[in-house]
């Protein structure tokens, strides 16, 4: 882990994480198909067909999501002096400038340690989001006052660890930002 704050820090998918991922979502479309195919009463064939449905389709995608990032060589996590970029879920907020940063907070939800990160514009960067994704991020705002959620799940360095981090670069820039606009204003009367 490098601690100076002009170089990056990246974070690669836990291999063994990821792999329980996949165990644990091939499991669950296994039980989606077992209960689709149940020979139960008639009403409750209905619903669990819809139940097996359901988890055929969801844990299908989680499937596919961490097979892909298991294959995939790419970061999961990237911290610099300009900002993070997260693909560390699907939900995730991808490339992040710390000036677009408003605030910054270590939460917990269900069991789950997380980071939070506050958007100064979150309705501009919602916006690009793709609609699926927007869905996700919106729920999650309306949970918990966060615009982007960093999870545990799949990145190595302890969570804790990863926010002092990052709030030692976001306050760095936003340093070097309010010294920067002093020193223009100095120089321009």
């Amino acid at each position: 882990m490098s601690t100076s704050y002009d170089q990056q820090h990246v974070e690669y998918p836990s291999r063994k994480r990821m792999a329980w991922l996949t165990v644990g979502a091939a499991l669950f479309v296994a039980a989606g198909f077992f209960l689709m195919f149940d020979d139960a009463s008639a009403k409750e064939s209905a619903i669990s067909s819809v139940i097996g449905l359901f988890s055929i389709l969801f844990f299908g995608l989680c499937l596919c999501y961490s097979l892909v990032k298991m294959m995939k060589k790419e970061p999961s996590f990237v911290v610099d002096e300009h900002g993070f970029m997260d693909s560390s879920s699907y939900a995730s907020g991808g490339l992040i400038a710390w000036r677009d940063v408003e605030n910054m907070f270590m939460y917990e939800f269900m069991g789950q340690k997380m980071i939070g990160v506050k958007l100064w514009d979150e309705k501009a960067f919602l916006d690009r989001q793709n609609v699926m994704k927007r869905k996700l991020m919106a729920v999650n705002s309306s949970i918990v006052d966060a615009t982007v959620s960093i999870a545990q799940s799949s990145i190595t360095l302890p969570l804790d660890q990863l926010y002092v981090m990052m709030v030692e670069r976001w306050k760095r820039s936003n340093k070097r930002v309010n010294e920067g606009s002093n020193y223009d204003l100095l120089h321009n009367e």
